[in-house]
């Protein structure tokens, strides 16, 4: 217990020196970080509405009676015109309050047309329209860069923004703000009182609140990417956002000393955290074993050890709180139910999977005992007596040996004298139309098989391989193969014309056959078979021989050096 509370304690301790150290820093990026995202959000609200004035002014550029300018020679249709787009000027400045100015300059007339709002001085209006007259005006090649952004200039001691546009023939249109317009904007976003919002150019001079980076002796810095600290007497922490839409930025200055006005307190705080969370760890680690982990731990014991097969495990009784007594007692009365299921269920599914082999050994054609019998009367009508007495008693064999229904395996020397009995009825039934040959090595005889594992594949390849055109081999090759695993391999091959097409693959996914020769039962039945017998261990692989003929390939589990078969549950024995 002690070690554990060390193991908790001594971090504790360690993280309080630690973040005496590193409050300061944390608390300066969370503050710069959430006045950023303040600057960014004015930003982009005054970069908006700058946006707005310029395509405001690009449509401008396609008036009427600006671009008609160029072509009337009548003074009084100038004048006309002149006045036209001073009404369209007046009226369109009401729409962007961001904006003290909107001009006008045709070269041609000298003369000047202007919008303004109230806030502008007479001042403003006289320095804008000298700007543009003296200055914009008499530029012999236009300034590009001023083309494409808000440009700054300064006039005595205001400070402007301005965009401009010069058309082809020389006429310029353009609008101005005063940059203490924007000094009452600033002062909103809530710096603090010591504090200061600044709009600067992109050399790092300052536009608005001028005085107060001079008093302070603050670096404006554009190219800064994070927050810096900055100041001579008194520090602050600076962060700024450029204009997508003109050559300033915004910037905003908090004072140090505000922002760490609050981590004495915050350190005190730190220091005793870890003392009280220890204390309260202690009493809650105490009350969390007794009332939970005591509980808990008794009934995953009780659980692992059912999982190793003791399903008489019990929880005992000890005293607890009201729901684990029931979680206990339901538990308890579960297993013993699981356990009588247990018993039923497994009883249940033995008898089931008996049944269940029994019927499918039970099925069995009708088709191959009619064609017998007419061969007996063929063979009674001819008077041929002993080969009618051979295939009457190979018949009694092969009767013999398919009502076998209590058995479910059989040795594999039964299984092959059975298929060759089999054979020896086919081969009386069509003479010189069947040749069959098997191998089989001595130590595999007794192996114990499913019966009719090896009879389902000969009797496939008589029924679809046997034709009266061309005669057909069968042989089957019996060998038992070590590696990777021991097993016992069974090839059933013909030289008939082969599986139809489709066949194999809806063998391979469990259907059955169904063409115009009726269900095809037999193999779907063997693999059914030797999957309640084997699992996976057994497998069962069709292919078509070239050039013609079909092979079966079966492989079920040998228990190595013993001649016997792995069934699941256990290894069956001759």
């Amino acid at each position: 217990m002690m070690a554990s509370l060390l193991l908790i304690v001594v971090p504790l301790i360690g993280f309080i020196i630690y973040s005496n150290v590193y409050a300061i820093e944390v608390v300066r990026h969370q503050v710069a970080e959430s006045n950023k995202d303040l600057l960014t959000l004015y930003r982009d609200q005054l970069d908006g509405r700058l946006n707005e004035v310029d395509n405001y002014l690009f449509g401008l550029m396609s008036d009427t009676d600006l671009s008609d300018m160029t072509f009337l020679t009548s003074p009084d249709e100038r004048v006309f015109a002149a006045h036209r787009l001073t009404l369209e000027i007046s009226k369109a400045i009401m729409r962007f309050p961001v904006i003290d100015g909107l001009f006008v300059y045709l070269p041609a007339d000298e003369r000047y047309l202007y919008a303004y709002r109230d806030r502008s001085t007479m001042n403003d209006r006289m320095n804008m329209k000298a700007h543009i007259t003296q200055e914009v005006s008499l530029r012999p090649v236009p300034d590009k860069q001023n083309l494409r952004k808000w440009y700054i200039t300064k006039r005595g001691d205001q400070i402007y923004l301005v965009r401009a546009f010069m058309l082809n023939d020389a006429s310029i249109i353009g609008a101005w703000i005063n940059a203490n317009s924007f000094l009452t904007p600033l002062d909103l976003l809530g710096i603090g009182e010591t504090g200061a919002a600044v709009l600067g150019d992109d050399a790092g001079n300052a536009i608005v609140n001028r005085n107060f980076v001079k008093e302070n002796d603050i670096e404006i810095r554009p190219a800064a990417s994070t927050f810096y600290l900055t100041g001579e007497d008194e520090r602050f922490l600076a962060v700024g956002e450029p204009s997508g839409e003109g050559e300033f930025g915004l910037y905003a200055f908090i004072p140090e000393d505000q922002i760490l006005q609050h981590l004495p307190t915050l350190r005190i705080i730190s220091f005793l955290l870890p003392f009280a969370s220890v204390l309260i760890l202690l009493l809650g680690f105490l009350l969390l074993r007794k009332t939970l982990l005591v509980p808990i731990n008794r009934l995953v014991q009780t659980m692992n050890r059912i999982r190793q097969g003791n399903l008489d495990m019990q929880i005992k009784q000890f005293p607890t709180s009201h729901e684990f007594q029931v979680v206990n007692d339901t538990f308890n009365h579960m297993m013993s139910e699981i356990k009588d299921l247990r018993i039923s269920v497994y009883e249940e599914q033995l008898n089931k999977q008996k049944v269940e082999l029994q019927h499918l050994q039970l099925q069995i054609k009708p088709h191959f005992f009619i064609n017998t019998l007419n061969t007996m009367h063929t063979l009674a009508r001819m008077k041929d007596l002993e080969r009618m007495e051979e295939l009457s008693l190979c018949l009694v064999r092969y009767f013999r040996y398919m009502f076998q229904s209590n058995l479910n395996f059989v040795t594999l020397r039964d299984e092959l004298q059975h298929v060759r009995n089999y054979m020896r009825i086919q081969e009386l039934r069509y003479p010189d139309q069947i040749a069959f040959d098997f191998e089989a090595p001595d130590f595999l005889l007794r192996t114990p098989v499913p019966p009719l594992v090896v009879h389902s594949f000969v009797e496939n390849a008589v029924k679809h391989g046997v034709t009266l055109d061309d005669p057909v081999r069968i042989e089957v090759r019996l060998e038992m193969i070590e590696t990777p695993q021991t097993v016992l391999l069974i090839q059933v091959q013909d030289t008939g014309p082969g599986f139809k097409p489709g066949v194999i693959e809806n063998l391979e996914r469990d259907r059955r056959v169904v063409d115009d020769e009726g269900e095809h039962i037999g193999i779907w039945n063997v693999k059914q078979r030797l999957r309640l017998l084997y699992g996976e261990q057994a497998s069962v692989v069709l292919r078509n021989a070239e050039p013609n003929g079909a092979v079966v390939r079966v492989t079920l589990p040998l228990a190595p050096d013993t001649g016997t078969t792995l069934i699941r549950g256990g290894t069956h024995h001759d």
